[in-house]
């Protein structure tokens, strides 16, 4: 049974390592990391996230996907600041299609920070709602990142 669950985790980790490695080589970033999202690896699309935060603290696909997984999870202490740091970097991003896209997502962040502000969520809605940040076959829910792969931001 031992050797058996090791062989799991062992293919897990190799699964993990080379996706995590392709993601961040930036091929097909987009789709990479909304296929580990979808299937359920949201640990493994923040810790792309946080790889590619420890290269550029300012790293815009980072912030988003950070900021998407602690929203997904309901990490309330974390929403508020992930999301105004998406608010500040992507002020600064100037490419075609992110741009475009931005002035649409900018306003549903800040609809997102005003409803935390006006609406705390409460512990009941805690224990309600964080357990189905880990349903599986969820898409992720930005279109920044499909935007950023257009604009040849991975390449």
């Amino acid at each position: 049974m031992k050797a058996q669950t090791d062989k799991k985790l062992l293919v897990t980790l190799v699964f993990v390592v080379e996706v995590g490695i392709s993601s961040f080589a930036q091929t097909n970033f987009y789709t990479n990391v909304t296929n580990l999202w979808y299937q359920g690896y949201k640990t493994n699309v923040l810790e792309i996230a946080e790889q590619r935060l420890n290269v550029n603290s300012n790293d815009i696909a980072g912030l988003i996907l950070k900021a998407e997984y602690h929203f997904a999870f309901l990490e309330v202490s974390a929403i508020s600041n992930a999301y105004l740091r998406v608010l500040q970097v992507g002020d600064t991003v100037a490419t075609t299609n992110f741009a475009k896209r931005f002035v649409i997502e900018r306003q549903y962040i800040t609809d997102i920070l005003d409803d935390f502000t006006e609406s705390p969520v409460t512990p009941d809605e805690l224990l309600r709602d964080k357990p189905k940040a880990n349903i599986i076959h969820k898409p992720l829910p930005t279109k920044l990142i499909e935007a950023l792969q257009e604009d040849g931001y991975f390449d």
